[in-house]
């Protein structure tokens, strides 16, 4: 499938966090301030927990010793067989561009306080940098505030200019149970990104809440006129993941791919609601529109798979725009068996037609959890 994908429209806000006196303490194993920083573990979008076909958190993505906790999905993972249910394959490709797009911003940030102390410390104020990253000169703060607060923004410049660093990213944490868990906000400018680092390989700019918690995570994102390099056409789109600590996944997303059973490769554009029980299978239900899909119409595609990966049960309906599920849809394709898609799974859950708009997760341990409208401060609020 030749999935590509998703994107966002969001200034970025100016944050300067001035930075006068030196020397960074630590405390205990690591420095105090490391519990607000963000990583990809942290914010991952993920369906299986396969690190590599959905981008996944890695140990160069982390900041420091993050313990085998409940909250994420670092550690498990799951061997990939060749032949993948179509419907799954799509999406995980939407997410790991997501996921790769977290990466773009928060490697550079992991390698700046990876075993490092800062710069200098300002009363609550720590800054680590500049320092330089293959083109890219960059520096980052965090600031602490009360009940384990805290704000962060990256800075950048090209390598060896002399113009005033510009903010690319800004975010902030009350942090929960472990450090770099909890609840907070990220948003990240990926054309100022890629304005001064010539290795990012996205555009647009994402817009994120967590909050991690022991019955899981839950995330929304929202994303304007965000694609990976290479794809034409952005998505605006609010995306959301649920990853439950007993191994049952829930993601939203938008992404454009070809939809195989259309007349030719053109791409669509495919909103999914996608849900993995962990090891024993999952469902996507997608909505195409667009492509090689008439005007006016929607194709509706729901496949199911088994705990291998593997299609069990695949319809594509060709549905009005206004009686999508309903009588007049017309059957384009069906293989395998609605009964071979878990119990809990036979019915459809599909997405709004609109992109952006709200899908509440009734599976969600934080019900109230939305992506935020504007660019944080990176303040300690």
């Amino acid at each position: 499938m030749k999935t590509k994908s998703i994107q966002l429209r969001l200034g970025m806000g100016a944050l300067a966090l001035g930075i006068s006196a030196c020397g960074g303490t630590k405390s205990g194993d690591e420095n105090e301030f490391l519990a607000g920083v963000p990583e990809v573990g942290a914010l991952e979008l993920s369906i299986t927990d396969d690190a590599e076909s959905e981008g996944l958190a890695t140990p160069d993505d982390q900041v420091g010793a993050v313990a085998n906790d409940v909250l994420g999905s670092i550690t498990e993972r799951l061997i990939v067989p060749v032949q993948t249910a179509e419907g799954l394959a799509s999406a995980r490709q939407a997410a790991l561009e997501l996921n790769q797009a977290l990466r773009d911003f928060l490697q550079p940030i992991a390698a700046l306080v990876r075993n490092e102390e800062p710069t200098e410390v300002a009363d609550n104020v720590a800054q680590w940098g500049p320092v330089t990253r293959g083109d890219t000169e960059y520096r980052f703060f965090v600031k602490k505030g009360l009940l384990r607060r805290f704000g962060w923004a990256l800075q950048a410049r090209p390598d060896g200019s002399s113009a005033e660093f510009s903010n690319v990213a800004a975010g902030g944490i009350q942090v929960g149970a472990l450090s770099r868990r909890g609840r907070g906000v990220v948003g990240v400018d990926l054309d100022a990104l890629a304005s001064v680092d010539p290795t990012v390989g996205a555009q647009g700019k994402l817009l994120a809440a967590f909050a991690h918690g022991p019955a899981g995570t839950a995330l929304a994102y929202g994303v304007r006129d965000f694609a990976r390099y290479g794809d034409p056409t952005p998505v605006d789109a609010a995306f959301a993941g649920v990853h439950l600590s007993g191994g049952y996944n829930r993601v939203r997303l938008a992404y454009h791919g070809d939809v195989p059973e259309s007349a030719t490769a053109a791409q669509e554009t495919v909103l999914a609601r996608v849900r993995h029980h962990r090891g024993e299978g999952g469902r996507a239900d997608l909505l195409a529109f667009g492509g090689d899909i008439a005007d006016g119409k929607f194709w509706v595609v729901s496949e199911c798979w088994n705990g291998d990966l593997a299609s069990t049960y695949r319809i594509v309906r060709e549905c009005p725009g206004d009686g999508i599920g309903g009588e007049r849809c017309i059957e384009q394709s069906v293989s395998g068996s609605a009964a071979a898609c878990r119990a809990d799974l036979r019915e459809p859950e599909l997405p709004p037609t609109d992109a952006e708009a709200p899908m509440p997760d009734p599976e969600s341990p934080e019900q109230d959890l939305v992506a935020p409208t504007e660019m944080p401060s990176g303040e300690a609020d």
